[in-house]
């Protein structure tokens, strides 16, 4: 879902808003590099962490959301950065157990 930075209409589809016809293709285009960024961190996650993290951050420099702060999270774990780890994860998330 993209917002209309105009009217704030939710679109699924583009170029345009649904309501006020704003043309919406750069945001789609942003969103679409996105994707392919957040595909690649997973298909590097478990033999490459580090490199995987460099695509995640990529993607939150677009736009960050709280699924890529745990994706973060997890390939911090996975790259044995444990206090990284706990200093990344979302607001609000559940404190470590122990």
């Amino acid at each position: 879902m993209i917002p209309c930075p105009c009217c704030r209409a939710s679109n699924e589809v583009g170029p345009t808003c649904r309501r006020c016809r704003a043309d919406l293709s750069l945001l789609f285009t942003l969103d679409a590099r996105r994707g392919v960024l957040i595909s690649e961190a997973r298909r590097l996650a478990a033999d490459s962490p580090r490199q995987a993290l460099g695509y995640v951050e990529q993607a939150e420099a677009l736009r960050p959301a709280p699924e890529l702060r745990r994706m973060r999270a997890a390939l911090l774990v996975l790259a044995g950065d444990f206090a990284a780890a706990v200093r990344s994860r979302p607001p609000g998330g559940s404190p470590p157990a122990g």
